[in-house]
């Protein structure tokens, strides 16, 4: 009985500090999607790779809806100082989708790369709507459609299609620092039959 309870207590132990180093790696892939856009997305329409890092974390980690809701506004924050927008603009929209996204993966939806995806892309959806309807559509900056088309919807089609991308780097992640599955093999004396002379 004491061996089954020190193995189990290795293996929350392993979790725990899988689940730490996730974290810590979803942080830094943070940074480096703002490294990316920041850097490669000069004068280029850029994929706007922190919206699916934010999904993907609300779709993978299971049970915490406040973090992926911390961690999606950290990613709008970032992504609003990428793109030059408001400062808590995209930070409030993903950190609200990212919740939602968590629940919706906890109690309704299956976790499968097309649910991820719709998700993805309805998440882009939003924040492109809100971004050209807000700073374009509504001050009327945008009369003959121009940044609709030359912008807005490449920026979305990207996006959508790196998530693809995303998706795969963290189920590999998830692979490396995912749950725990190793079976512990226990040793009890009492079950022990007596050895012969």
């Amino acid at each position: 009985m004491n061996n089954k309870r020190m193995n189990i207590d290795l293996k929350l132990k392993k979790e725990k500090r899988n689940e730490v180093i996730r974290w810590i790696l979803y942080y830094l892939g943070a940074a480096l999607c703002y490294v990316i856009i920041t850097t490669l997305g000069r004068g280029f329409v850029m994929p706007l790779l922190l919206v699916p890092a934010a999904v993907f974390t609300a779709y993978n980690e299971r049970s915490t809806p406040f973090y992926t809701a911390l961690y999606g506004c950290v990613c709008g924050l970032l992504l609003d100082s990428a793109v030059g927008t408001l400062i808590s603009f995209n930070g409030i929209i993903l950190g609200f989708c990212s919740m939602m996204t968590s629940l919706f993966f906890m109690f309704y939806l299956r976790r499968h790369m097309l649910n991820f995806l719709l998700i993805g892309t309805l998440v882009t959806a939003l924040r492109e709507f809100m971004h050209y309807a807000l700073f374009y559509l509504l001050w009327g900056y945008d009369e003959n459609g121009k940044i609709l088309l030359g912008v807005f919807l490449p920026e979305f089609i990207l996006t959508s299609i790196s998530g693809v991308v995303i998706f795969g780097a963290g189920m590999l992640l998830n692979k490396m620092f995912g749950a725990v599955t190793e079976h512990y093999i226990e040793e009890t004396t009492e079950d022990k039959p007596p050895e012969k002379q």
